[in-house]
């Protein structure tokens, strides 16, 4: 029997876990263990300790587990599920299968962080999510699976990542599908979704931070504003896009509320 291990954050996490946890049941594949980070119980989406405890699997927490090498050494697959942490290089070969990434771009577009806030700051019309395989380098390796997701004019960053989120719950059975029909090595080639040098860039957190500051003295075009303040709001008091009062020197900062007519 195939063993998986997932790594689990956010709450796109949580609800693939409670897919995996389910699916296990048919005797397909076992869950030897869980992995999680230190925001589980400690942040605002959904933990995941419940969900282990009820189906008697070990739930580990990346930053201070000894166990790591031992995990994924009897590991078929690991899988990735919004995963923030970078896998040590020497770990990288250890599951007999590989490690899938769970990525919210359309590969090799928009690689780093961020990748749902760019899309929408670069006024792109469309995006995705991508499973790829792990190799040394960020974001870079083989492409498993890719589907789409349109972009609408209304969008903020928060409604296209929960859009996104939905379409990779409604996939992730045909990505266990393909995960337990694979045997062979996998030389898939990168598609080309049309990309241009922007969105191929590499997008760091310096570079995101950066953009957060809005000039109240510069001139922008009103689509591109929109799009930055678009891709920069997600909760109504996130602090990402800010300007800064002169007076007090004090940051100022700014969300956008969209609303399709009915």
């Amino acid at each position: 029997m195939k063993q998986l291990v997932p790594f689990v954050d956010h709450e796109v996490g949580y609800r693939l876990l409670h897919k995996l946890i389910a699916a296990s049941k048919q005797g397909l594949y076992s869950i030897p263990a869980v992995m999680t980070t230190s925001d589980n119980n400690n942040s605002w989406w959904p933990s995941v300790t419940n969900l282990c405890i009820q189906a008697d699997i070990p739930l580990l927490e990346y930053e201070t587990t000894s166990q790591l090498d031992q995990v994924m050494r009897q590991a078929d697959w690991v899988l990735l599920l919004s995963w923030k942490h970078i896998i040590p290089q020497e770990l990288i070969c250890l599951p007999r299968r590989g490690i899938l990434n769970l990525h919210y771009s359309l590969l090799p577009s928009y690689r780093g962080v961020y990748p749902v806030n760019w899309a929408l700051i670069n006024g792109e019309e469309k995006t995705g999510f991508t499973y790829h395989f792990v190799n040394e380098k960020i974001d870079d390796g083989a492409i498993f699976i890719q589907h789409e997701v349109p972009i609408m004019l209304n969008d903020t960053a928060r409604s296209l990542q929960l859009r996104i989120d939905d379409c990779v719950c409604d996939h992730f059975d045909d990505l266990i599908r393909q995960v337990m029909e694979y045997d062979l090595p996998s030389t898939p080639s990168t598609p080309n979704h049309g990309i241009n040098k922007t969105s191929a860039a590499y997008y760091s957190r310096k570079k995101f931070n950066k953009i957060c500051g809005i000039a109240s003295d510069d001139l922008y075009a009103a689509r591109d504003l929109l799009n930055i303040l678009r891709g920069l709001t997600f909760f109504p008091d996130s602090h990402n896009a800010y300007i800064v009062d002169k007076r007090s020197g004090k940051k100022v900062y700014i969300s956008i509320n969209l609303k399709e007519e009915p």
